[in-house]
C-alpha cells in the first residue's frame, strides 16, 4: 500500500514538473501565437514538419495551406483529452470534404500508447509527434488545446483552452473559413 501511494506522489510531482516546463516554455521567447490570437489578433503560423504517428513519414503545415486546419495538442493519458476525443473525430467526420483538416499534435507521448488511443475514440485524422518544442512556439499551456488555421495559414480566434465542445469548434472552423 504504502509503495502505490509513493507511486502516486511521484506521478504527480512529475506531471507537476512538466505542467512546469510548459509553462516556461511557453512563456519565454515562445508562445505568441496563443496571447496574441487571446487578444483577437491574427497572427502567421509557425512553420512545422513533424513525424507522423498515424502511419510514416512526415507531415508538414506548409503541405495543408489552402485548408483550414483545426490544429489540437493533445497527449494520450490526459483526462480532458479523453473527453473531447470523440468530438474532434465526429467534427472530422462532419467536416470532411469542406476544405476542413483536423490535426492533431501527439505531444510526449509512445508510439503504441497514442495509436491505441486513436483506435479508442475512432480518430481517423492525420496525428503528428512533438516533444514540446510546437508547444513552445504556439504557447500551448496544457491539454488538451486547439487552434485554427485559415487557408493563408494564419492562426485565427478563437483559440480553446481545454476540451472542446462541438459548438466551440463549429465557431473557430466557420471564423477560420470566413478570413
Amino acid at each position: 500500500m504504502a509503495r502505490r501511494g509513493a507511486q502516486a506522489v511521484a506521478v504527480a510531482v512529475v506531471l507537476a514538473l512538466l505542467g512546469v516546463l510548459i509553462w516556461d516554455v511557453a512563456h519565454q521567447s515562445g508562445g505568441k501565437v496563443a496571447r496574441a490570437v487571446d487578444k483577437g489578433e491574427i497572427v502567421v503560423a509557425p512553420p512545422f514538419t513533424r513525424h507522423r504517428v498515424d502511419t510514416n513519414g512526415t507531415l508538414s503545415l506548409a503541405s495543408l495551406r489552402g485548408k483550414v486546419v483545426v490544429l489540437n495538442f493533445w497527449q494520450s493519458y490526459c483526462a480532458p483529452c479523453t473527453e473531447e476525443a470523440r468530438t474532434l473525430a465526429e467534427g472530422y467526420r462532419r467536416w470532411a470534404g469542406r476544405d476542413v483538416v483536423f490535426l492533431g499534435v501527439d505531444e510526449q507521448d509512445l508510439r503504441s500508447p497514442a495509436l491505441k488511443f486513436m483506435q479508442r475514440f475512432g480518430i481517423t485524422y492525420p496525428i503528428v509527434a512533438d516533444n514540446l518544442s510546437l508547444t513552445g512556439h504556439y504557447g500551448v499551456t496544457g491539454y488538451p488545446e486547439t487552434f485554427f488555421i485559415d487557408r493563408r495559414g494564419r492562426v485565427v480566434p478563437p483559440h480553446i483552452v481545454g476540451p472542446a465542445s462541438r459548438k466551440k469548434l463549429d465557431e473557430g472552423i466557420r471564423k477560420a473559413l470566413g478570413t
